[in-house]
């Protein structure tokens, strides 16, 4: 579909995209500075933008003509975060639990083949299994029409890849910790049966903690799938699966029949990049790498990095034995080796993580200072029933899932000053209040239920008065006290 030719086009198409309520849209247009007439069709995006009904990614995709896709399911698609061999992550938020997840999707023409959705499948299957702290979290799968989608836990943080590409190499310390955080993880899949078989630098995250945690079990082969030989249904007995820097030099001839330790020779390539700043070998096209990882060593890490301690590097390099005979036969032994240059956890720049859009009612911290957002001072509310307007001093007792009872004094931050923070709130007045002589009657005024209530009790109390009285005169006329 072509690109909004004109405003009204624009704002047609935002209304079909369901993305802004109506009630919102109407007090964002009515706002002068969004007036349609007054701005270009981009000016009133980067204005829904700055007021946090829309995201760049949604306005970008509003700008280009695209107005359905915006929502799976429960979930609406906020961003896209990556694309890989098995499907595309974008980062979504809940329709009604408001929460960040992850939604990996496999396209509808990636969905009608056998092979690539029986993967995803298993990839399923897989997570299902999984529990623990150093593996991001799979919650459910879907299917939306043609499309099937995994819902899984949104990490604000960043790749390993992408902080060594950004922050240069890391310290022995840090190195160490993302390393066997990763080994414990891989630890719990090994003992529920499971091989990576795509431990890179991409594939870990770490949090603005320090945590990592490993993704993507799009090539995972688990021992309880039995002898399904999908990985040679791919493409025969000649297919590799994996990432040729980080690749086992055994999973290079067969990927099918590896076990844990060519998910250990991969991680000592990714702890060697993290030291070393690149991959074991850094020259070379895909097949020299390829055959190089059969024969050739690459450079020791303390060559290339002289303040490595001797025992470190020997981990490092233990890791990358050729035989798998010769490497850390689990997880855990790799783990326990490196825990001596572990002394906890170490946390990425936080300038390096980007984090999600500012969304309403999410119960997350006013960005910093620092930000550039602006506010968006909406219209004066109408008039009510009695002809009052809120006064402009108001106080506005927000309530949100995640943050309680959010009072407050004045205007509304930038952040909290949206339409749809404003068309919730409850307005208290903070001036004195002087009910009129109506209002004070109906207050005094029994309401129709207490008066029948009053009028029962009334009469029940007279009939025990009368009987009372005629029980009381019929003794004292039988004792002849008195007489007729």
């Amino acid at each position: 579909m072509p690109s909004p030719a004109t405003t009204p086009e624009l704002i047609d198409r935002i209304r079909k995209s369901g993305l802004v309520a109506p009630s919102d849209l109407h007090t964002f247009l009515a706002d002068p500075r969004s007036d349609p007439g007054s701005g270009s069709s981009r000016h009133i995006l980067d204005r829904l933008t700055e007021v946090h009904l829309i995201t760049k990614f949604q306005a970008d995709r509003l700008a280009a003509g695209k107005y359905k896709g915006f929502v799976l399911g429960s979930y609406t698609i906020l961003d896209r975060l990556g694309a890989g061999g098995m499907g595309q992550v974008f980062l979504a938020e809940h329709a009604a639990m408001r929460r960040f997840v992850a939604l990996k999707v496999l396209p509808g023409n990636v969905c009608e083949d056998d092979i690539a959705r029986e993967r995803f499948l298993r990839e399923a299957r897989a997570a299902a299994t999984l529990d623990h702290p150093n593996i991001v979290r799979v919650y459910d799968m879907n299917r939306e029409g043609k499309l099937l989608y995994l819902v899984m836990e949104y990490v604000e943080g960043v790749s390993l890849q992408a902080l060594v590409e950004k922050d240069g190499r890391r310290s022995a310390a840090a190195a160490a910790s993302y390393a066997q955080q990763v080994a414990l993880g891989l630890q719990h899949a090994h003992e529920r049966g499971h091989v990576h078989r795509d431990i890179k630098p991409g594939n870990l995250l770490v949090d603005r903690a320090g945590v990592a945690k490993l993704l993507d079990l799009g090539l995972v082969r688990s021992e309880s799938d039995g002898d399904s030989k999908l990985t040679s249904q791919l493409g025969g007995a000649r297919t590799i699966l994996g990432t040729v820097d980080y690749l086992a030099p055994e999973q290079a001839l067969d990927s099918s029949n590896v076990d844990i330790r060519a998910d250990i020779y991969s991680l000592g390539a990714t702890l060697y990049f993290l030291l070393a700043g690149h991959p074991v070998f850094p020259e070379g096209r895909a097949g020299q790498k390829l055959m190089w990882q059969q024969w050739r060593d690459p450079a020791p890490i303390d060559t290339v990095r002289p303040d490595v301690p001797d025992a470190l590097a020997a981990i490092v390099h233990r890791a990358l034995a050729k035989k798998r005979e010769e490497r850390f036969q689990t997880p855990q032994e790799m783990a326990d080796a490196l825990g001596r240059w572990v002394g906890g956890l170490v946390p990425p720049d936080g300038r390096l993580i980007v984090a999600p859009p500012n969304r309403p009612f999410l119960g997350r911290s006013a960005p910093s200072s620092g930000s550039s957002r602006s506010s968006m001072r909406l219209p004066a509310p109408p008039p009510s029933e009695n002809g009052a307007t809120p006064h402009p001093a108001s106080k506005l007792t927000l309530s949100g899932p995640a943050s309680g009872v959010v009072q407050l004094d004045g205007d509304p931050s930038p952040e909290q000053a949206t339409p749809r923070v404003l068309a919730e709130a409850t307005v208290e007045d903070d001036r004195p209040r002087r009910r009129s002589s109506a209002a004070t009657a109906r207050i005094a005024e029994p309401a129709p239920t207490s008066r029948k209530a009053l009028l029962l009790v009334a009469a029940i109390s007279g009939l025990t008065v009368g009987l009372l009285f005629v029980v009381v005169a019929a003794l004292l006329f039988a004792l002849g006290i008195i007489r007729t």
